[in-house]
């Protein structure tokens, strides 16, 4: 799917040349770090969202009780999350209207596959008909509401999950590791059309915009946005030798800053020159 926006992409490329004349065309992210920062509020809850889900799917996937019993605790997080952000879904929604207006605008234009278009389009209709449906907070449409909400109480409490805290949860851990799978996945199954409409959107996001090669000396850069709207901006930096990288952004500028981390994990200036891609997200 990642070619199908490249080449819808192409048709965007004119709004400044002189970002164009830097622009490359691939990297091989297989050694790379990626920081991501967050534009507005809307992109920060998106990106937390889909945090959550993908720690919530790893956890799920391994077949240890301690995996579980931390993928329950990802579940509540989310659940939390959504519950104090009841407008995320419309606000999703909106997104998701954006992006489609956006795709359509693309329509007709030299170098753009209709049939790739059409698909896209399709994509995010079917997203946006399944999250009009989602309800956001853990409820009585799941079976094993009034379980959970205990289970849930007892996490936040530091050590409140144990045997004899809740025996009933002792004992759902000691049942096989594809039974709990399954529980999990159905507890899951009522966000999931969130976190899948969340991960197209985002994913077309990124790949709607290319990577510029820079460099920062002594770990600093600053960039002018010159009245670019931005909603995510992407720093794609080597693992090794590693640095952390710090971001900070107006409508006016963006500010990055690479630092290292000491042997305490405290950061510290450098003084070297960092190469780095940059991508300004705006699909």
């Amino acid at each position: 799917m990642e070619s199908n926006t490249e080449n819808l992409s192409d048709s965007s490329k004119n709004d400044d040349s002189q970002i164009e004349d830097i622009i490359v065309d691939a990297i091989d992210y297989k050694n790379k770090l990626i920081y991501e920062f967050p534009c507005n509020e809307r992109m920060r809850s998106m990106l937390r969202i889909e945090h959550l889900g993908n720690r919530l799917h790893d956890l799920a996937h391994v077949n240890q009780p301690e995996s579980h019993q931390s993928a329950l605790r990802t579940l509540f997080e989310l659940y939390d999350l959504l519950g104090n952000r009841a407008d995320i879904k419309n606000e999703l929604l909106q997104e998701l209207d954006r992006q489609r207006l956006q795709l359509i605008r693309y329509s007709g234009q030299p170098g753009v596959s209709e049939e790739q278009l059409s698909i896209l389009v399709k994509e995010i209709a079917k997203s946006h008909t399944s999250l009009s449906s989602v309800p956001i907070r853990l409820g009585p449409h799941v079976p094993e509401y009034e379980w959970l909400s205990v289970l849930r109480g007892r996490s936040g409490v530091p050590g409140g999950t144990c045997q004899f805290d809740i025996p009933s949860f002792y004992t759902w851990l000691k049942r096989p590791a594809h039974v709990r799978a399954s529980n999990i996945s159905n507890w899951l199954a009522p966000l999931t059309p969130l976190l899948d409409s969340i991960d197209l959107a985002l994913r077309l996001l990124r790949e709607g915009s290319q990577a510029m090669p820079l460099e920062a000396p002594n770990g600093l850069y600053e960039f002018a946005l010159e009245g670019r709207q931005v909603l995510l901006i992407r720093i794609i930096v080597d693992k090794k030798p590693e640095v952390v990288s710090e971001i900070s952004a107006n409508k006016h500028l963006i500010a990055v800053r690479f630092r290292e981390l000491d042997k305490h994990l405290h950061l510290k200036s450098t003084n070297r020159t960092v190469s780095f891609y940059l991508a300004l997200c705006n699909f």
